[in-house]
């Protein structure tokens, strides 16, 4: 199965407005679907597909869509517009875009075709005019539809492909390893990504990404909640990529469950009463148990086990043990490794796993939260490194460093990063700096002067 860089997930925000007049019953959306960008930015396979499907499954669950295609910046303002007069009064208002989308000082934006924006050269301050003047802002459309007045407002990105224009280190957020920069949901919304921000996410095998076949699925699936419809996406997508993929989703809803395709159909009454009988709920993990998933490298076991306690307790020190120990199976299986091999390929897995379960079980104040995730990104970027993902590592290795810029071993990775991708001269920076005797770790001081020879 082909599987591409995606360079954001799928994001859905839904804001919910307390009203006291009957509930409206009007359901719109603004689907569109970008493909044919320039050679510069390069054309994209699905997105189209993914558009028409998205739209057509709209329409079948009683929503009015506004479908459009291949749209240049003042034809999606036009169509933003378009859209927000729809809103007043409605129940539902979607917006769905698929196409490429790029994060710049921290603010998401969509690439409209024949935008003419590109990086090369650009200061920090450059890129962000030109993204003000030439790419289309997210917080706009999240802004125009929560003052709209409709019921529920849902917003879905499928920016996930990649693109030259964004392979820059400007255009990445320092906290995240590249992609989309996460938006933090308001009360009563839902966020929700394909795949973590600049992480690999799967085509599919048909004409589709693999999470838009998930998420249409589900979509048309009566008796789903809209929390239901992505966890049950998560589900589909983390089987079908063997744990490759991994969607999350940010929750703060509030009010009344929404059935997007309604309510399961009522069962038939029963012709004899029968007693009522109740399952209990299955206890949850033991820190023992979810210690021994670690202990035997069953990561994705075991951060599932640990999210369930955490959505059940909240976040709590209980995670730390269990972190620590597949980091430190990590280590060990790549203390040897000099080549791509489906242990490697493991450990880039256990990494990113690792990475979901800090963020969903650990507290953001914990002590090791920060060390746990700068090692957690330094040893994904050793993996990927040798999976001969250069770039990919060089995005891990980014975000690691700010985290523990004391720690030199992570600015010699960097360096081999650089060096893999064929920059002599950062590379050469890396090494030196790493060498230098303001750091304490004679190891990375050693391996950094020892590459800084070879390049001579």
């Amino acid at each position: 199965m082909p599987s591409r860089l995606r360079l954001a997930g799928c994001l859905l925000l839904t804001a919910f407005a307390l009203r006291t007049d009957a509930a409206p019953t009007t359901r719109t959306a603004l689907v569109i679907g970008n493909a044919k960008y320039e050679a510069a930015v390069g054309p994209l396979r699905n997105t189209g597909n993914d558009a028409k499907a998205v739209a057509k499954t709209l329409r079948d669950l009683g929503f009015a869509v506004i479908e459009k295609h291949d749209v240049t910046r003042d034809q999606l303002l036009r169509a933003v517009v378009e859209f927000r007069a729809t809103l007043t009064n409605a129940e539902v208002g979607l917006f769905y875009y698929a196409g490429h989308g790029i994060s710049i000082a921290g603010s998401n934006y969509l690439l409209p075709v024949k935008s003419g924006y590109t990086a090369e050269g650009a200061d920090d301050v450059t890129l962000r005019l030109l993204a003000e003047t030439k790419l289309f802002n997210v917080e706009q459309a999240v802004a125009d539809m929560k003052s709209s007045g409709a019921l529920c407002n849902l917003l879905i990105l499928d920016a996930c492909r990649t693109t030259a224009v964004a392979r820059t280190g400007r255009t990445r957020d320092a906290t995240n390893p590249g992609g989309l920069s996460e938006m933090k949901p308001p009360a009563g919304s839902l966020i929700a990504f394909a795949t973590d921000a600049g992480q690999t996410a799967l085509d599919g095998d048909g004409t589709n990404g693999l999470y838009t076949e998930e998420l249409l699925k589900n979509l048309r699936t009566p008796g789903l909640t809209v929390e239901q419809v992505f966890k049950r996406t998560r589900a589909g997508v983390l089987e079908r990529s063997n744990g490759g993929q991994i969607p999350a989703e940010y929750s703060r809803l509030v009010g009344d469950d929404i059935f997007l395709a309604g309510e399961a159909p009522k069962a038939p009454p029963m012709a004899t009463p029968l007693v009522p009988e109740t399952t209990p709920a299955p206890p949850l993990p033991t820190i023992k148990e979810i210690s021994k998933l670690a202990a035997a490298g069953k990561a994705s076991e075991c951060v599932e086990a640990l999210q369930q306690v955490a959505q059940a307790n909240g976040p709590g020190d209980f995670a730390a043990q269990p972190i620590e120990m597949l980091l430190e199976q990590v280590k060990e299986d790549l203390r040897e490794a000099t080549m791509a091999s489906p242990i490697v390929e493991s450990c880039a897995t256990t990494c990113k796993l690792v990475l979901n379960a800090l963020r969903d079980c650990l507290p953001p104040d914990h002590a090791q939260k920060i060390t746990f995730t700068a090692k957690a990104l330094n040893r994904r970027g050793d993996a990927l490194l040798l999976l001969g993902r250069a770039d990919e590592a060089l995005d891990a290795y980014n975000t690691a460093l700010p985290l523990t810029p004391d720690d030199s071993y992570i600015l010699y990775n960097r360096g081999r990063a650089h060096l893999a991708l064929g920059s002599t001269a950062e590379a050469t920076a890396d090494f030196t700096s790493a060498a230098s005797d303001k750091f304490k770790h004679p190891g990375a001081k050693k391996l950094a002067t020892a590459a800084l020879a070879k390049l001579k």
